[in-house]
């Protein structure tokens, strides 16, 4: 049976998406609602207040035949329907935001043709530097090396492949931090749209920086568990780390929720009283470069991190080949496990 304290993490995490995904309408660019440029003041009319309504209660029902769903999965499967879970509740997410935009689409209007460009770097450094970005990768490394040291109870095979995934995954995330810096195109160069979105990209920057060092930390946890049991997902080791997760999560989802997509709940006094712009910007790129709302495949962007539509944070430009590699060291964190579990179990079939 899964350990209680899982079973509350998972639902504390889902809970927590759920009301995420309640104000995410109001968290993003005035002038894009359900991932789709409308004239600005939308949102606040009558229609779009209808269409919020309607896009609440459904996520409401949808969310709790989801929670029913990932009860009875992890009470009949145990861990083992942890990753489904997940899927289960962003299925759900997505049913409920995809039929608000469907709705949404009758009110599109076409962004300003407009275009800024930076011709200076700005705030170009990850925070704290390569030292700091490093520290991950060293700290697995350390991991790595005492586990050498202390091999008794452990297994060499799981202990490569554990590391070797966690790797993939460390690396996928610092390249995003790096494109983040370097890689990603502002909808505002200059002004102080353009400082609330270097804001905004130096906190997501440090929350990436604070998720490297936490899976680093949950990573050296589990391989170091047959080691040390106050290590175990039950013990009061894995309760704190489990409690941390939960904590780091809430204060990375408020920080960016207070700042809005791109900074843009962050307003000067003299733009309130200077009232809305009449010109649509969004992120400045047309509605059918984004599929199904939420996957931007553009080949005449050159960027390769953009701004979500909808949600808090980036995402990749599927159309450039940095993008796949990223994705590729992602996937090594889970497929890297199960290639090696299927590769022990032909390997004990042709044995037979």
């Amino acid at each position: 049976m899964i350990p209680l304290i899982i079973a509350v993490e998972i639902g504390a995490v889902g809970i927590l998406n759920a009301v995420l995904f309640w104000f995410m309408p109001r968290l993003t660019r005035p002038d894009l609602y359900f991932a789709i440029t409308v004239a600005p003041g939308f949102r606040d009319d009558p229609e779009a207040k209808s269409i919020l309504r309607r896009y609440r209660t459904e996520l409401t029902l949808l969310s709790a035949l989801a929670l029913t769903a990932v009860v009875v999965g992890v009470s009949r499967l145990g861990a083992g329907f942890v990753p489904g879970a997940f899927l289960v509740q962003l299925a759900a997410l997505f049913i409920a935001f995809y039929r608000a935009r469907q709705r949404v689409l009758p009110h599109a209007v076409p962004p300003t043709t407009i275009r800024e460009a930076e011709l200076h770097d700005r705030s170009r450094i990850i925070p704290g530097g390569w030292v700091v970005a490093s520290g991950p990768f060293i700290l697995l490394a350390a991991c790595a090396v005492y586990m050498r040291i202390h091999p008794e109870g452990l297994s060499a095979r799981f202990t490569s492949v554990y590391l070797l995934s966690t790797a993939g995954t460390l690396a996928a995330l610092t390249v995003i931090l790096y494109g983040i810096s370097h890689w990603l195109r502002s909808v505002h160069a200059g002004g102080p749209e353009g400082a609330r979105e270097l804001k905004f990209r130096g906190t997501v920057s440090v929350i990436l920086v604070v998720t490297e060092y936490f899976i680093t930390l949950q990573a050296s946890r589990v391989a170091l568990a047959p080691l040390r049991h106050d290590l175990k997902p039950g013990s009061p080791g894995g309760i704190v780390i489990s409690l941390l997760h939960l904590f780091l999560v809430l204060v990375a989802v408020v920080v960016l929720a207070r700042l809005g997509q791109g900074g843009c709940r962050v307003l000067a006094a003299n733009e309130i009283s200077s009232g809305i712009s009449a010109v649509p910007v969004g992120d400045r790129t047309q509605d059918n470069y984004w599929k199904l709302g939420i996957l931007y495949f553009n080949r005449d962007d050159p960027a390769v991190v953009v701004e979500k539509r909808f949600g808090l944070g980036y995402t990749l430009n599927l159309a450039r080949r940095a993008t796949w590699v990223i994705l590729l060291l992602l996937l090594m964190g889970p497929l890297v496990p199960v290639l090696a579990h299927l590769s022990q179990f032909l390997t004990k079939i042709e044995g037979r």
